[in-house]
């Protein structure tokens, strides 16, 4: 599946996350991801972003290898002042189709550490992208390449 969640540190914790989905790139910031406060609290550097990165694509994968056929999860990506950005992903049998969007829950107010809840939907998500399918199998290969 065309689908990855890096950190490209460029020293300013702004568009240094970048998605890349259906032949598209996003660029994010790693700023909330640096002030997560349920892992090293203390800290606010570029180890830190890749803890906690590391921690969150863990729970993705935690949330599309459980998805139940007829579910639905959102794993989310961007985490900014106003709105958070989540892939949703829907699964039919051995299919899933993923699909990009925004909900209204405001970065600030989410650890990206521990999201918890909001994997079952986000306040006011909104699918603003294309819709892209393969099997939920892939899905979760891909997740897991993402944490290796």
């Amino acid at each position: 599946m065309n689908l990855s969640l890096r950190f490209e540190d460029n020293h300013t914790a702004h568009k240094d996350l970048v998605l890349r989905f259906a032949g598209e790139r996003w660029e994010c910031d790693s700023y909330y991801l640096a002030l997560d406060q349920g892992l090293l609290p203390k800290r606010e550097d570029a180890n830190k972003v890749r803890a906690v990165l590391q921690r969150l694509l863990e729970k993705w994968l935690a949330a599309v290898e459980r998805l139940p056929d007829g579910g639905t999860a959102y794993l989310p990506y961007d985490f900014s002042d106003q709105y958070t950005g989540w892939l949703s992903c829907c699964r039919s049998g051995d299919g899933v189709e993923v699909s990009r969007g925004w909900a209204k829950v405001e970065g600030w107010s989410v650890s990206p550490s521990a999201v918890g809840d909001l994997f079952n939907r986000p306040a006011g998500f909104q699918t603003t992208g294309p819709i892209v399918r393969g099997s939920a199998a892939e899905l979760v290969q891909t997740v897991r390449e993402m944490i290796a």
